[in-house]
């Protein structure tokens, strides 16, 4: 589990259209350490980051509806006074997929299939280098 660097927990939404990631995400962050919270889609995303902004969303990029990068687009323009940290997952691993979600706003931008560790260790240093 990751551990904070200040006492007060931090704010993750974990958005994704496949229930088993999204498992494995809250799992992997949920304790005394982070309040997770979950979003199947972009618009029940973009709804708990407009009443309570995360910290940190973990956004998929291919979703029914509304893509991450429409999600990730949205997030920048409606809360630029609230610097949230927005982690893209993808299954597309070009770098012109790559390129286009970092336009529009995405902190980093993983790979599917993941590494647990990998993951913990990019969002640690997201969150060491945001100051939380």
């Amino acid at each position: 589990m990751i551990q904070p660097v200040s006492g007060s927990k931090r704010k993750v939404l974990v958005v994704d259209d496949d229930p088993q990631i999204r498992k494995i995400l809250e799992r992997m962050l949920i304790g005394p350490s982070y309040d997770v919270r979950t979003a199947v889609d972009g618009l029940t995303a973009l709804s708990q980051v407009k009443e309570d902004p995360p910290d940190l969303v973990i956004l998929d990029i291919m979703m029914p509806g509304m893509s991450g990068i429409e999600v990730c687009r949205q997030i920048r323009e409606t809360n630029p006074e609230h610097p949230i940290q927005v982690l893209m997952l993808s299954a597309k691993d070009s770098q012109a997929d790559r390129r286009r979600a970092l336009e529009y706003g995405a902190n980093d931008y993983v790979t599917k299939p993941f590494h647990i560790a990998s993951l913990v260790r990019k969002i640690q240093y997201m969150f060491e280098k945001q100051g939380i």
